[in-house]
C-alpha cells in the first residue's frame, strides 16, 4: 500500500462504508458526499458530525502509539531493543500441554498467576524459538492479559492461543509495560514440535505447460529423499488419511517425482527486521515437478519424505491447467494485497483480519464451483522482515493453493530496499528484497530477480509483470512484455489480461514523489499504455490501493465507445486491492469521470472465462454478496478476426 499517514477512523465513518460497500457509476456521486468524505477527512485528521461540522484530529487527541491503525505489521510496534529481563518467580505461566502434535494447527490454553498490580498493559507473547533473547528477537505474536477479564482483578487468567509448527520449540512469557519499555518477567516451559519435518504450506504453481503442475513445500530439515506423489485416483495411506505419520515406504500413487530442496538464511537478507529482530530460520523448502498430466484432468497428491521422519502429507487434489484453446471455460480466483490474520485474533489492532474471510469465502466457492487457479498481485503476505508471519500466511492459504496453482506478482512489500536492484528504493519489504518470496514462490520466471513471466489459461493469456522492477522502454522488462504481447496467438487465447501490482489508473489523492499513486500510475501509462491498445489488452489486474475500482474502457484519461459488436476498443482496468489489509480511504473527490464502480469493503474476484464471454463478479468478504458484476463479450470469430488483420498490418 502506498506509504501515506492513515489516521484512525472512527466507528461513524466505517459504518458509512458499510453502506456504501460497492457503487456503481451512478452512486459514485452521492457516495462522493458522503463515505468517502468521511474517509478524506479523516485521512487528514477531520472528523465529521452532525450538520457537517467538524472537528480537528490531532496527535495529542490520538495517542498513535497505542494504536495498531496504519501499520501493516503489527509486530513493528514492539521496541525489542528496549525490552529487559526481570524475571519474577512469583510469577508462573503455563501452558495446557507441552507438546504440538499437529503442526498444521492445535488450541492451546495458557494460564499465569503471581502477577502484582496487574495492569492493562500487560500481555502475553508467544517466543519463537522457545529460548529466544526478546531484547534481540521479536515474539511471533501476543494478546493483552485483560482479554481475561480476571486478570486487571486477580493477575491471573488464561487465554486460548492457536499454534501451528515453526519447526523449533516454542515458549510462551508474561510481558509487563506495554510496547515501549517492554519487561519479561516470566516464561513457560517450551512446547515441542512432536514433527518438525512434517511437510506443511503445500502450494501448487504452473510452470507454462500444461501438462505439469509445480508443488512446493517446507520442513525444518533437508531429508533424505523429499518427493511428491500422484496420480488419477484418491489413494487409501495405510500410515492414516488424519496423521499420515506412516512407517512403511509411504503412498502408493503410481507416479512419483524428487524434489529440489532450497533454504534462504539471515545472510541473504538485505537487512531492516529481517537481518535483525525480525529473523526467525525459515526451514527448508522443497519444489517438486509433477509432469505428463493430462489437461483439464484432477489429479490426486502427497508430498513428504519416506526417510525424513516427517511422514507424509494429507491427500490434496487439483485440475490440471487446461490448453490454451478457445473451446474451453475456465473458473480463476483474484486477489492482491491479502496479507495473513491470526486466527485466535492475536495481534489485537492487526487490520488485516478481514484476510480470513477472503480466503475462507474463496475456499468455499471453490467447493461448489471448480475455480482451478488463484491469482494474486502483490503485497502478499506483509511479512517486512519478520519471518514467522510466512509462515502463518502459508497455513493460512493452503486449503486454497494446495488445491490450485497460486500464481503471483510482487509488491512493493516483498521487493522493495534500498540499493537491493528495485525501482524505488524504498524499504517496505522490511529488508527482505524479494528474497523470501521468490523462494517461496517458484514462477516461470526468466531468471533470478527478474519476477515477470506469462502463460496461457484455456482461452485466456496473462501477463504478470513486477511494478518494483524497472519497466520503462530499454528496461528487459520491458522487453519482455513487448515481445511477449507481440507473441500471444489470439485465435487460441482469444483474452488477455495482464497483472501487476501497483494500479495504471486509480482514483487516489496520494501524488507524493517518486512511488506514490499518481507519479507511479503516470509512469505506467507512459510505459505500457499505448502498447496494451496496440494490442488489444481486455484487461488490466492490480492493487496497491487498498479498494476496488473498476474504469470504462480507457485510453490516454478518455472512456472509449464499445465496437458495433460489442467488443471493447481498449483496456477495461482494475484495482483488487481490497482482499484484506486496511481500506485506502484517500478516494480522488469529485470522482474521474472513467471511474466506473468504486468499493470500499473487503473482498475478492472470481472470474468465468470462455470463447466469447469473460464474466468477472466482485465478492464482498463477509457475506457474500457481489459488490460488482459485469462481463465482456466477443464474436466467436473475434481471434481469426483480429490475427488475419495483424498479419496484414505486419
Amino acid at each position: 500500500m502506498s506509504g501515506y499517514k492513515r489516521a484512525t477512523v472512527t466507528l461513524a465513518v466505517l459504518s458509512a462504508l458499510v453502506v456504501a460497500r460497492a457503487l456503481t457509476k451512478d452512486k459514485v456521486k452521492r457516495f462522493a458526499s458522503a463515505a468517502v468524505i468521511s474517509s478524506r477527512a479523516a485521512l487528514h485528521g477531520e472528523l465529521p458530525i452532525e450538520n457537517r461540522t467538524v472537528q480537528r484530529l490531532t496527535d495529542s487527541t490520538v495517542d498513535f502509539r497505542h494504536t495498531c491503525t496504519g501499520l501493516h505489521q503489527p509486530l513493528e510496534r514492539l521496541k525489542v531493543h528496549a525490552v529487559k529481563q526481570s524475571l519474577d518467580h512469583e510469577i508462573k505461566i503455563t501452558p495446557d500441554r507441552l507438546v504440538l502434535a499437529r503442526g498444521s494447527g492445535e488450541w492451546f490454553t495458557v494460564s499465569w498467576s503471581g502477577v502484582a498490580d496487574p495492569k492493562y498493559d500487560d500481555w502475553i507473547a508467544l517466543v519463537v524459538p522457545a529460548d529466544a533473547n526478546l531484547t534481540e528477537t521479536s515474539p511471533s505474536k501476543w494478546k493483552f492479559a485483560a482479554g481475561d477479564p480476571q486478570h486487571v482483578v486477580t493477575g491471573s487468567g488464561s487465554l486460548s492461543f492457536r499454534l501451528i509448527s515453526y519447526r523449533v520449540e516454542v515458549a510462551f512469557a508474561v510481558m509487563r509495560n506495554g510496547f515501549d519499555t517492554p519487561v519479561e518477567v516470566a516464561r513457560s516451559l517450551p512446547i515441542k514440535v512432536l514433527r518438525p519435518n512434517e511437510p506443511l504450506q503445500v502450494h501448487l504453481a504452473l510452470t507454462g505447460d500444461p501438462r505439469e503442475m509445480r508443488v512446493q513445500w517446507n520442513t525444518r530439515d533437508a531429508g533424505l529423499k523429499p518427493q511428491v506423489r500422484w496420480g488419477p485416483e484418491s489413494v487409501r495411506y495405510d500410515g492414516g488419511d488424519t496423521d499420515a505419520y506412516g512407517s512403511d515406504s509411504g503412498p502408493s500413487y503410481p507416479f512419483s517425482s524428487a524434489a529440489d530442496t532450497n533454504r534462504y538464511g539471515v545472510e541473504d537478507m538485505c537487512g531492516g527486521a529481517a537481518t535483525s529482530v525480525g529473523w526467525v530460520d525459515a526451514g527448508h523448502h522443497h519444489v517438486a515437478l509433477m509432469s505428463g498430466l493430462k489437461p483439464a484432468t484432477r489429479f490426486y497428491y502427497r508430498v513428504g519424505d519416506p526417510n525424513g521422519g516427517g511422514g507424509w502429507s494429507q491427500e490434496f487434489s487439483f485440475l490440471s491447467s487446461p490448453d490454451a484453446f478457445p473451446d474451453t471455460t475456465v473458473y480463476i480466483l483474484a486477489v492482491a494485497d491479502m496479507g495473513q490474520a491470526e486466527a485466535d485474533g492475536s495481534l489485537e489492532g492487526s487490520e488485516m483480519m478481514p484476510s480470513r474471510n477472503t480466503t475462507r469465502r474463496m475456499a468455499q466457492d471453490a467447493t461448489s464451483t471448480p475455480y482451478s487457479l488463484l491469482l494474486h498481485l502483490g503485497d502478499i503476505s506483509y511479512a517486512r522482515g519478520y519471518s514467522t508471519q510466512w509462515d502463518n500466511f502459508m497455513h493460512q492459504i493452503e486449503p486454497l493453493a494446495a488445491h490450485m496453482p497460486y500464481m503471483v506478482a510482487p509488491g512493493n512489500h516483498e521487493r522493495d530496499w534500498p540499493g537491493s536492484g528495485d525501482f524505488f528504493g524504498v524499504q517496505d519489504s522490511g529488508g527482505e528484497c524479494g528474497v523470501a518470496y521468490e523462494r517461496r514462490f517458484p514462477m516461470p520466471y526468466p531468471g533470478k530477480d527478474k519476477l515477470w513471466y506469462a502463460f496461457a489459461y484455456g482461452p485466456i493469456f496473462f501477463i504478470h509483470y513486477s511494478t518494483e522492477h524497472p519497466f520503462g522502454p530499454g528496461s528487459e522488462q520491458y522487453e519482455f512484455m513487448v515481445k511477449t504481447l507481440r507473441s500471444v496467438d489470439r485465435r487460441r487465447t482469444p483474452w488477455l489480461v495482464v497483472g501487476g501490482h501497483r494500479p495504471i489508473y486509480v482514483a487516489s489523492t496520494n501524488a507524493n514523489w517518486p512511488d506514490g499513486d499518481q507519479p507511479v500510475s503516470q509512469l505506467l501509462r507512459d510505459a505500457f499504455e499505448d502498447l496494451f491498445m496496440a494490442h488489444s489488452v481486455d484487461m488490466t489486474l492490480q492493487g496497491h490501493h487498498h479498494s476496488y475500482q473498476r474504469t470504462c474502457p480507457l485510453y490516454r484519461g478518455a472512456c472509449q465507445k464499445n465496437n458495433d459488436d460489442g467488443t471493447a476498443t481498449a483496456p477495461l482496468h482494475l484495482v483488487i486491492g481490497h482482499a484484506g489489509a486496511g481500506l485506502s480511504l484517500n478516494i480522488v473527490e469529485p470522482p474521474p469521470a472513467w471511474l466506473k464502480n468504486l468499493g470500499l469493503w473487503w473482498g475478492y474476484v472470481r472470474m468465468k472465462v470462455s470463447q466469447s464471454h469473460l464474466l468477472v463478479e466482485v465478492v464482498g468478504d463477509d457475506n457474500g454478496q457481489l459488490m460488482d458484476s459485469f462481463e465482456l463479450r466477443k464474436p466467436a470469430d473475434w481471434g481469426d478476426r483480429y490475427m488475419e488483420h495483424k498479419r496484414m498490418i505486419g
